[in-house]
């Protein structure tokens, strides 16, 4: 038995949901797996496929020692010893960390999905390091085609996650020019409140439309031009159909639009009091060269690295 672990909300999004449920479904092909989602019940309706849905870290800890997992993933931001004991204790003989060990937590092995340019945490467990383990689902895989260069940039989607943490949609809203020749279609997200959702809809502007919790963000992507987001799970899928993306700096992510920016993978827009100004003035030879580059480089073969490691412990 493989269990994954993740939790998603307004407050920090639901970029880990996403890419647990996308392992959890590839995984189920071959194996026994079953995902623990710390999450609310409207949005635990998009990620229900093998999945228990739990409202705490307590209850996660019940459904894990009622599933004893053999190999046991944990994509929590704030997992800490005492979880990683408690996994061992219910005989569960690899442990595997997609996120931060900052609180403590002791896995077996460490996967960083990305090659940016900080040193990898060090102990007594093994790191597999590399965008190669960069979870794309298989539905983005199958739109992926040849690399075509943009002719235009007029077509903008604006989409800064789930539940968008850094309140970018509303900046955007207000600060878009209805003269500045482009169109944009901004993403309200799941995890949104309604309240917020009707906020941000009463800002009406002639060239801005909005999309709520889209159900395909994949034919999206594919019709726009360029992309705006905070660099998460959302510009790793427009990398890998090929659709320019643009960063915009925010406090908790701002290390990860930089890294992009400076591996000429994604255009850095700067911090947000910069970033409409800077996105007006992008030049489209090198968003092409840029997206060109970031194309290569997300080849959506994240998946099967991953589960080639998992198989690889279930041999043991």
């Amino acid at each position: 038995m493989i269990v994954i672990h993740a939790r998603g909300n307004e407050k920090i999004g639901i970029g880990n949901l996403a890419r647990c449920y996308e392992l959890v479904k590839f995984l189920a092909k071959e194996h026994e797996v079953r995902a623990i989602f710390e999450c609310d019940e409207k949005l635990f309706s998009r990620f229900s496929q093998n999945a228990f849905r739990s409202e705490s870290l307590e209850h996660s800890k019940e459904l894990i020692a009622r599933l004893k997992p053999k190999i046991y993933i944990n994509d929590l931001l704030d997992a800490d010893k005492s979880l990683s004991d408690f996994v061992r204790g219910t005989g569960a003989q690899k442990i595997v960390s997609f996120n931060t060990l900052e609180y403590g937590f002791e896995p077996d092995v460490l996967i960083i999905a990305d090659e940016f340019n900080y040193p990898a945490p060090h102990g007594k467990f093994k790191v597999f390091r590399s965008f190669n383990y960069y979870i794309v689902g298989e539905d983005v895989l199958k739109n992926r085609t040849k690399f075509i260069p943009k002719k235009q940039l007029e077509n903008v989607l604006l989409s800064f996650g789930g539940s968008d943490p850094a309140m970018f949609s509303e900046y955007f809203a207000d600060v878009i020019k209805e003269n500045d020749k482009h169109n944009y279609t901004l993403v309200l997200g799941p995890a949104m409140s309604e309240e917020r959702k009707i906020r941000i809809k009463s800002i009406k502007k002639t060239n801005l439309d909005f999309i709520d919790s889209p159900a395909d963000l994949i034919e999206l992507l594919k019709k726009h031009d360029i992309l705006l987001t905070l660099g998460g799970m959302s510009g790793y899928e427009a990398m890998t159909l090929g659709v320019p993306v643009c960063g915009v700096q925010w406090e908790y992510l701002a290390y990860v639009v930089k890294s992009f920016g400076e591996l000429k993978m994604m255009n850095d827009l700067g911090n947000i009091s910069d970033a409409y100004s800077n996105l007006l003035n992008l030049n489209i030879d090198r968003v092409n060269e840029i997206c060109q580059n970031a194309y290569l480089k997300i080849d959506g073969n994240a998946l099967a690295n991953i589960t080639k490691v998992l198989e690889g412990f279930i041999d043991e």
